[in-house]
């Protein structure tokens, strides 16, 4: 059927879905020897980011919905690397990185980077930077 190429060529959520597949591979490949997952190293940073960070804020900022968060969460509280807190709000809970959780951050830090260099190598930097403006205004 005529056109079909062009709808894989130029889709913006086909290619940025491919390209999400290929990059979240490469840092599943490094965390593998990691107790982290990499959505529990997103919650982590995110949360050391902007501690105390509340459930909803954290959803917020990765993009994703608080019920997932909040399943992420609860396993990083049951593996003593976040504390649990109740809010002003008590409806509200809110989230601290623990020493162990910290300690586990910096031991994941350095896999992160490896994960990273492998994915921009393939990349100049400048067309990084622009990509990166681009992505960022797409996800506002």
């Amino acid at each position: 059927m005529r056109g079909l190429d062009y709808i894989t060529d130029t889709c913006p959520g086909y290619n940025l879905g491919k390209a999400y597949k290929r990059v979240t591979r490469e840092f599943e490949k490094e965390f593998r020897s990691s107790d982290l997952t990499l959505a529990q190293f997103a919650l982590l940073v995110n949360i050391g980011r902007h501690e105390p960070a509340s459930g909803s804020d954290v959803a917020f900022r990765l993009g994703s919905d608080l019920s997932t968060v909040s399943r992420t969460i609860e396993l990083l509280v049951s593996r003593n690397l976040v504390t649990q807190e109740r809010g002003e709000d008590r409806r509200v809970r809110l989230y601290r990185l623990t020493e162990q959780g910290r300690a586990a951050l910096a031991e994941a830090i350095p896999k992160w980077r490896r994960a990273r260099y492998e994915v921009l190598s393939r990349l100049d930097r400048s067309s990084w930077q622009r990509t990166l403006r681009q992505l960022r205004a797409l996800a506002s």
